[in-house]
């Protein structure tokens, strides 16, 4: 099985590989707009479901989708809109090479649905559909807190303590989205009968750093990027190298997706050192044993933590997406496209999740102690 998944390796390092190679090539340097962009990734969604149901013609999507990692860096707009399309065009390049790690004989919705299931770990069913009236008021105050938190970015002017309110009102707001991304989930879920998991779990209510990274904060990278391809083939060896690797994997995707976005190395490199931080405090956390606290009390020491290592997270983010955040009094046009940003992405896994439904029954769900301490740690 190792030496399969080690040969299926090939095809999504050649795709990445063609991908920079078209970004280096000194022969070819177009500035392309917006629109030609997003036309691009509508180009790549077609091809990944035209190229998906052999075998064959799958490896060579995974080619294709490689190359088409290009296209944000050539784009001619602000960073901010690289940084998105470069974000679609990674999340199709997931879409294209996971299924070659799938059962063979799986077809089209099962790779589907290994994908959507997260590698088979988690359930995708239909259930009676509902208004869940909390998760839209959870959605619309956190709306709320985001815009609260946006609009004292742009009061604060960023000179001596006012860096700190800054930093403090970014992460506050960056933790809204997280909150708007979770309850807008549970409440088109529920609205259209579908239990599926979820790209967020309200992070902001985690009682210790592991809980926050393995099952709150993006959890989906954890479960098919970072725990299965890191974290898992080193555990044997020791699960502090493990985490390491997995965290130092993060870093290094991070600082190159901004990288291609900013093309700025010190923003790059300040979003790469949030991530190469995180294991060294979840080692101080296993030494403190903070999972044995009152959940009260690792709530602020998880809160505490990511405060103070927050400037290197936020600061980045912020200079990205400012330019698009309009004159100093708007707050209300980067809240409306931050909600309409995560409605559109909600929606789109959630169909996609709707439409991988029967494709891999019964899903492969983690059990043991054993298997459960890998996102406990992450």
């Amino acid at each position: 099985m190792e030496i399969t998944v080690r040969k299926e390796l090939i095809w999504p390092v050649a795709g990445i590989a063609l991908g920079a190679l078209a970004r280096t090539n000194p022969f070819y340097a177009p500035q392309i707009p917006l629109k030609v962009g997003v036309t691009a990734w509508f180009v790549d969604v077609v091809l990944i479901l035209a190229m998906s149901w052999h075998p064959l013609t799958l490896r060579v999507g995974v080619l294709v989708t490689g190359l088409f990692l290009a296209v944000p860096c050539f784009l001619r707009d602000l960073p901010v809109f690289r940084f998105l399309l470069m974000c679609g065009m990674g999340f199709l390049f997931v879409v294209a090479a996971l299924p070659l790690f799938a059962v063979p004989t799986s077809g089209f919705r099962g790779r589907l649905a290994y994908l959507f299931t997260w590698l088979g770990t988690c359930e995708v069913k239909r259930c009676a559909r509902s208004f869940d009236a909390v998760s839209l008021r959870r959605l619309i105050v956190a709306t709320l807190v985001h815009a609260a938190g946006v609009a004292a970015v742009k009061e604060v002017t960023p000179a001596g303590i006012g860096w700190l309110a800054r930093w403090l009102a970014g992460g506050i707001a960056l933790l809204a989205f997280a909150e708007m991304t979770t309850a807008s989930h549970y409440f088109l879920t529920a609205l259209i009968g579908l239990k599926a998991p979820a790209l967020m779990r309200s992070p902001h209510r985690s009682a210790s750093l592991g809980e926050f990274w393995a099952d709150r904060w993006n959890p989906a990278a954890s479960a098919l990027v970072f725990g299965k391809y890191f974290f898992a083939p080193l555990a044997r060896r020791g699960v502090m190298l493990a985490l390491f690797a997995a965290f130092l994997a993060s870093a290094v995707a991070h600082v190159l997706l901004l990288y291609m976005a900013t093309k700025t190395w010190s923003l790059s490199l300040m979003w790469g050192a949030f991530f190469l931080v995180q294991p060294l405090l979840i080692t101080l956390e296993r030494r403190l044993k903070v999972r044995r606290w009152w959940p009260a009390a690792g709530w602020a020491w998880t809160m505490t933590a990511l405060a103070i290592t927050c400037p290197l997270l936020v600061e980045p983010l912020l200079q990205l997406s400012e330019p698009i955040w309009g004159t100093p009094d708007n707050v209300l046009l980067p809240t409306v496209r931050v909600l309409g940003l995560v409605i559109i992405v909600i929606s789109f896994v959630s169909l996609g999740s709707l439409a991988s439904i029967g494709g891999l029954v019964p899903p492969n769900k983690i059990t043991g102690a054993k298997a459960r301490a890998v996102p406990e740690i992450l």
